[in-house]
């Protein structure tokens, strides 16, 4: 009897699938929109001191930022020169971080305070006229403040409301006389003199007799008084 064949069972081989992995993106990551002054990139600046003197200097001269504003910011932030408060004002804009400016009242604006007062004393107007606008306008606190009003009527470009009330860049207006009357040392007595040796002055008041004085000064025209023995200081008539 022929043997019998017993088949070994082959080993079957599992094939396990194995999980696939992702492959890492070699897409580069989106970078964001670096911010620009308009004429130079603010990328890679996160601080100011990565930032040159000649870059926020430029900085400064490129904004809306005024000599007055870097004054205003030199004694604000205590700079040792007007070019530091410069490229301090410069690296705040390359920045984005004008936040401490404001916060000190120094803004791009053109009508912050100093810029104001910057624009009265470039004006024809005088401190006598800063005085006259305390003196008519109520709203006004102190000289600083007018000498402000009047700078930023000078900015606006509308300075009729000075005209109503008597201030103008004629240095012939009656405060302006009246200044110069002092200024030229004169006296109360003097005035009395005035108005003896001079027949047009004697029926004058003495604000008209002063103001006549005032600008007998502003011309440079004081010679008239003096032929009249009314001179700065003490004369005859003033002697008790």
């Amino acid at each position: 009897m022929p043997a019998k064949i017993t088949s070994s069972p082959r080993t079957v081989a599992t094939q396990q699938t194995a999980a696939k992995t992702p492959k890492a993106s070699t897409a580069a990551t989106p970078q964001a929109a670096t911010p620009s002054t308009g004429w130079v990139k603010a990328g890679g600046a996160a601080t100011g001191s990565a930032i040159d003197s000649k870059t926020a200097r430029t900085a400064f001269w490129h904004s809306p930022y005024t000599n007055a504003d870097a004054k205003a910011a030199q004694k604000a932030f205590g700079l040792p020169s007007l070019d530091a408060a410069k490229e301090f004002i410069g690296k705040a804009v390359i920045t984005r971080n004008e936040g401490p400016l404001e916060q000190k009242g120094i803004s791009r604006e053109r009508y912050d305070n100093h810029d104001c007062t910057v624009a009265f004393q470039r004006s024809q107007y005088s401190d006598a006229d800063a005085k006259q606008a305390l003196k008519k306008l109520p709203f006004l606190k102190n000289l600083a403040e007018a000498k402000e009003y009047i700078g930023l009527k000078v900015v606006n470009k509308n300075e009729g409301i000075l005209t109503e009330v008597g201030v103008t860049t004629s240095k012939f207006d009656s405060h302006e006389m009246l200044a110069a009357f002092k200024r030229g040392g004169y006296s109360a007595k003097d005035v009395d003199q005035a108005k003896k040796k001079f027949d047009f002055l004697k029926g004058a008041s003495t604000q008209e007799v002063k103001e006549y004085m005032g600008l007998k000064v502003l011309n440079d025209y004081t010679s008239m008084m003096t032929e009249a023995g009314i001179t700065p200081g003490r004369d005859r008539h003033e002697i008790p």
